[in-house]
């Protein structure tokens, strides 16, 4: 017998334990009937144990008839209204390593407790209003039992339009945050109680640790940590500082100082996160702007900018780059980052460098700077040396921390805090006060309004109608073609939806879906299509304000220092650097696939 739980707004659920009830060929199947028979649209999801079987097959080409499957199939008084099936795992596999595990479950996603592979299913159908209730059947090939996990839920005639509801629901927050009628925090707010409301009329509300998960707390708290550190930082006097001595390397040419600073932006991101080289570097240009008196805006956007492309180059520099090498780290590591990704940042640099000073051109980058240096240097000395000292040890330890990430893997999140912690505890009560003052708390409450109205979109199915419709289009293409046409269409759709929903999370959604293509459609490995993703989803983040977090964070350094940028402003220079680095990308990539390079 199959034990059945039912509460109200609650999925109905069976599980199959190896000890009790499981599905075995040929034998009766796993039943769970739901309690009515509505019409609309039903998530299920389908969590299977590890197959212990093993049946070499002739043919080695890398299709459903070589695995091992358990199909589920939505019915009505015996007939199948819909179905799908689960692979498990390959028939001339004896023993699967930890990669298949991470593949075929989404890259880590969590799933049903003890399931070695589960996948969400989403049927929408119409049953007889006559009928009997529906039931939900698995059945499986594997000769050896298998336990199963199965949890149906009715999100009913709303989940129908579930993603053009979403997609109304984008291009609404997208249009207020244009025009900039309401404060962006409060539009990131009313678009995540937007989602929720819908998510509770599909009877699916997410409770408030679900919601929690939701935030990148990982984002958050690496924000608030340095925040407290660089405006501690801040109060010795070492940006101004700074700033003056950059001034005096660059032989006061406006250009030298310029490409200098994105060069160094670059690398600085390639081995930090971006959002850190942000934090850090941003306080210096807005110095160094007020001691020439210039509007620190155009190089606080390009500092933006070009620390994204330079973040693409390595694992740990963008927090997509991060989320795909933790879900394959099987297949790509470190070094290969450096090896694949590294060349194309190289190839980006010049033509962006060439863009910038097009974009701003002679107003901006073609005069010399006129200021009295001896006079800078007696106005900007060091202000508190103990405090520098203090914070400068500091935060050399959570540098230290960063870079050695990919060999001790400490959370840069964790260092930032313990970090901030440690310079607030040494500090006297009126550092305390001021560095909680200096914390951009609207920016905070952007970033977490903004990660949960971007994973209810995502869980309203927009993303995966975007993906189901790439894997279709990629699968009527010649299987020689595949892999570069592939890599082409990936990288141009994950930079476009990018650009308009939170690289992040759209990162986190595209997992499974490459995942799902490299295992599914023949001719295609996982390395192409996660490069590709690196590429799509990093530069991507250039084409709008808020597609990736270090222009998030550009912005409220902008505003804190009385020079807001409007999300326009940043649209007509970040889109068209975004669509001059695709033009890179693209036939590099495509190029490594043709000769090989990339497998």
């Amino acid at each position: 017998c199959i034990p059945h739980f039912l509460h109200q707004y609650e999925p109905e659920s069976a599980i199959g334990a190896t000890a009790g009830s499981y599905v075995v060929d040929g034998v009766e199947p796993v039943s769970l009937r739901l309690s009515h028979n509505f019409p609309g649209l039903y998530e299920i999801t389908l969590g299977a144990g590890k197959c212990d079987a093993y049946a070499p097959a002739t043919d080695t080409v890398q299709n459903v008839q070589n695995y091992y499957v358990a199909k589920v199939a939505l019915t009505q008084d015996g007939t199948v209204l819909k179905s799908d099936y689960l692979m498990l795992h390959d028939k001339g596999i004896e023993l699967e390593t930890s990669s298949r595990r991470a593949l075929l479950s989404g890259g880590g996603a969590s799933g049903p407790t003890g399931a070695d592979v589960f996948e969400t299913f989403y049927f929408n159908v119409d049953p007889s209003a006559s009928g009997s209730d529906l039931v939900v059947e698995v059945r499986s090939d594997c000769p050896a039992p298998l336990g199963i996990s199965v949890e149906a839920l009715s999100i009913g005639p709303v989940g129908v339009s579930q993603h053009w509801i979403a997609l109304a629901l984008l291009i609404l927050v997208f249009a207020l945050i244009i025009t900039e009628v309401v404060h962006r925090t409060l539009i990131a707010f009313m678009g995540a109680a937007a989602v929720l409301f819908l998510l509770a009329l599909e009877h699916r509300l997410p409770s408030v640790y679900e919601i929690m998960q939701w935030m990148d707390h990982g984002t958050l708290a690496l924000l608030w940590g340095m925040m407290i550190i660089v405006a501690l930082l801040a109060r010795s006097g070492v940006f101004e500082y700074s700033s003056v001595r950059l001034i005096e390397a660059s032989g006061m040419d406006m250009w030298r100082l310029t490409w200098m600073l994105m060069l160094f932006d670059c690398v600085l991101s390639a081995f930090l996160d971006n959002v850190s080289t942000m934090l850090l570097l941003g306080p210096v240009i807005v110095s160094l702007c007020k001691a020439i008196d210039m509007d620190p805006r155009p190089m606080l956007i390009p500092m933006a900018l070009f620390g994204n492309i330079g973040g693409t180059s390595t694992m740990i520099g963008d927090p997509p780059n991060l989320i795909i090498g933790n879900a394959f780290q099987d297949e790509l590591g470190f070094v290969d980052f450096l090896r694949v990704l590294a060349p194309g940042v190289l190839l980006t640099l010049p033509p962006a460098l060439a863009f910038l000073r097009w974009y701003y051109g002679k107003e901006v980058y073609s005069k010399k700077i006129a200021v009295d240096m001896e006079e800078l240097k007696a106005k900007y000395p060091i202000r508190d040396f103990a405090l520098l000292a203090r914070c400068g040890i500091i935060l050399s330890f959570v540098l230290l921390l960063f870079f050695l990430h990919p060999v001790v893997h400490f959370e840069p999140a964790y260092a930032a805090l313990f970090g901030a912690i440690a310079i607030l505890l040494m500090g006297s009560a009126a550092d305390f006060e001021h560095a909680l003052e200096k914390v951009e708390w609207d920016s905070l409450l952007f970033f977490a309004g903004l990660f949960v109205f971007t994973e209810g979109i995502a869980e309203l199915g927009l993303l995966r109608i975007i993906a189901d419709q790439l894997s279709s289009a990629i699968e009527v293409v010649d299987v020689d073609k595949r892999a570069i046409v592939s890599s082409v269409l990936v990288q141009v759709v994950a930079a476009v939806a990018s650009a308009f929903v939170d690289n992040i999370p759209f990162t986190t959604t595209m997992i499974p879906v490459i995942s799902r293509m490299a295992k599914n459609v023949e001719g295609l490995t996982i390395q192409p299509l996660a490069w590709a993703l690196c590429f799509g989803a990093d530069y991507g983040g250039m084409g709008t304000i808020i597609g990736a977090s270090a222009n998030v964070v550009m912005a409220g350094v902008a505003a804190e220092a009385g020079f807001p940028v409007s999300f326009m402003s940043f649209f007509k220079i970040g889109w068209p650097m975004m669509c001059l680095s695709l033009c890179v990308s693209v036939p590099y990539l495509a190029l490594m696939i043709h000769v090989g390079y990339v497998k």
